[in-house]
């Protein structure tokens, strides 16, 4: 495991720095070495904060775009991923490049069977279009897409923790994805119900079944007052 480090006078430029960083990371991946996740984000927090200061924000996203797509192609899809992560927060007030930055972070947990990240992903675009386009196809696409990595996630737990890829945090407990999973289902049921109401039904008795696994009555109560509202 290596952790990477800058001395203050080399993130005095942060192009250099940048490039310094970039050649280190690239050179650990194509020897198969392992970077410390925490000191690479550390690091990639750190030249954020001086192209911020220096006004230079876009460089800094094209910088970490072009390193993820060279980490991608050297199979190693976990900094990749930690990158888009660190932009989308970076950028968190320009939701068009959020997108763009999401589908991109979607994209490579997709090609390394990250479910976690899948989800994660898909609620940073489900934020974006519940507001702009909250009835339309690609929030219904996306809704599908985070159910299927949740369903994922609650089959095949033990799997999904090894495939985890995350800077500090550890997975949440089983239970908190059952909840996530059951709350997806019911946004896909009021997606569904006028479109395609028989789908919108399955969802929600399958959502059912974990909120009485969960001995959830909050639930429970949500799923009863939607099939209400489909079935009246």
């Amino acid at each position: 495991m290596i952790k990477l480090r800058f001395t203050p006078k080399e993130m005095n430029d942060p192009n250099k720095a940048f490039n310094i960083f970039q050649n280190k990371v690239i050179s650990i991946s194509k020897r198969k070495e392992e970077v410390d996740v925490k000191s690479f984000y550390a690091q990639l927090a750190g030249l954020g904060d001086r192209f911020e200061e220096c006004s230079q924000r876009e460089v800094m996203n094209k910088n970490s775009k072009r390193l993820a797509e060279t980490l991608v192609s050297l199979g190693n899809g976990k900094l990749a991923g930690v990158i888009y992560s660190f932009l989308i927060k970076l950028n968190h007030n320009k939701p068009s490049q959020v997108e763009q930055l999401a589908y991109n972070g979607l994209a490579i947990a997709k090609r390394f069977n990250d479910p976690v990240h899948i989800m994660a992903r898909c609620e940073d675009l489900n934020k974006i279009y519940s507001i702009i386009e909250p009835q339309g196809q690609k929030r219904l696409r996306l809704l599908y897409d985070e159910k299927r990595a949740l369903s994922t996630i609650c089959k095949n737990y033990d799997k999904a923790q090894e495939r985890f890829m995350s800077i500090t945090r550890k997975m949440k407990p089983l239970g908190t994805y059952q909840r996530l999973l059951c709350h997806v289902k019911i946004r896909i049921a009021r997606a569904e119900k006028r479109t395609n109401p028989n789908q919108a039904i399955y969802e929600l008795e399958t959502a059912k079944e974990i909120a009485n696994e969960l001995k959830s009555e909050k639930l429970l109560k949500i799923i009863n007052s939607v099939m209400e509202d489909i079935t009246k």
